[in-house]
């Protein structure tokens, strides 16, 4: 016996849900994962270092230039988070090209390949230097990554869960609720991961990565609760297509942003799990670089998230609230 009609239709919109998240999954992934090369990729060069060096790595798009004063200035540039390398003199009056490895490996490769190359064609005396290493408990630098994506899982899983506790399109008393749960799962895994991550990846200071885990947390829940009051359960289906499709291969976990095509390259930076992934690498391995924007970013989406949810739930009740309401009208 055929379903009816209504429940066919729906059948029929599942499908059609179901294969456009799918194949935006692969296309995405795809897209910015096939064939990582090096675009505008930041490096400091001191005063010191010949003038016709510095723009012959100008020259190329695959690097852009920082001039600096000194070789101090270079390596603070790294430390800053500014640039992915140097190019300095060193002691024996020779060039020195220093990379970075926890900056990203994929981001070195490129110095190293792409770079070292081009200077000994023009410079027979080109030493290497490596700082910021990574530990060998995550010789790729992809713990902190993946400690990012687990946040994001939890979020959304965490608002849909919850979402079935006390509904999608609640009153505004539960979705307060809701919020609150999803504060509670956000300190729970926002630390708990936070923990893992030094655990297995030898990745320090567990207390700020854990308020970072907390806002990525709360940040993917409570947007996805916003888009579920205003979509019902489809929500959940619009915050994996934010967070999981266009957020996890922007992130710059595999590869810096510097590395990826567009629009990756410019949306990773302002989607929770890029902020989240760039913070964690920065506490761990750059002590000295901002972690303004990953605050503003995730407080960003936060704010948006509960204001939108909050203003969506307004004139709804959920259906005791709804009874009581119904009886105070009709009571004499």
């Amino acid at each position: 016996m055929f379903p009816d009609r209504l429940t066919a239709g729906r059948a029929a919109l599942a499908i059609l849900a179901v294969s456009l998240v799918s194949l935006l999954f692969i296309g995405s992934y795809a897209g910015a994962l096939h064939a990582p090369s090096p675009d505008e990729v930041p490096i400091a060069v001191s005063a010191q270092v010949p003038q016709a060096a510095a723009d012959q790595i100008d020259a190329t798009p695959a690097f852009r230039v920082i001039r600096v004063a000194t070789p101090a200035a270079a390596m603070r540039a790294i430390d800053d988070r500014k640039a992915y390398g140097a190019l300095v003199v060193g002691g024996n009056g020779g060039l020195e090209l220093v990379t970075a490895p926890a900056a990203g490996p994929a981001a070195q490769s490129a110095l190293l390949d792409g770079l070292a190359p081009q200077l000994r064609s023009a410079v027979s005396d080109v030493r290497l230097r490596t700082v910021h290493a990574l530990p060998k408990a995550d010789g790729r630098g992809l713990v902190g990554f993946y400690t990012a994506v687990g946040w994001i899982v939890a979020g959304y899983l965490g608002a849909t869960f919850l979402g079935i506790v006390f509904g999608t399109r609640p009153s505004t008393h539960r979705t307060l609720w809701r919020m609150g749960g999803l504060v509670a799962l956000s300190a729970i895994v926002g630390f708990g991961g936070a923990a893992l991550a030094a655990w297995i990846g030898d990745i320090g200071n567990v207390g700020l990565i854990g308020l970072i885990g907390m806002l990525t947390v709360a940040a993917a829940g409570i947007v996805t609760t916003a888009l579920q009051a205003a979509f019902g359960i489809i929500g959940t289906g619009i915050a994996i297509l934010v967070f999981v499709v266009l957020g996890n291969p922007s992130s710059g976990g595999p590869f810096p942003p510097e590395l990826l095509p567009e629009p990756w390259q410019s949306v990773g930076p302002y989607i929770p799990t890029g902020a989240a992934t760039s913070a964690i690498r920065d506490i761990a391995y750059f002590p000295d670089a901002s972690l303004g924007e990953a605050f503003i970013v995730l407080g960003a989406w936060i704010l948006a998230g509960a204001v939108a949810a909050l203003l969506l739930s307004r004139g709804r009740h959920s259906p005791g609230e709804r009874e009581h309401a119904l009886a105070a009208v009709v009571a004499p």
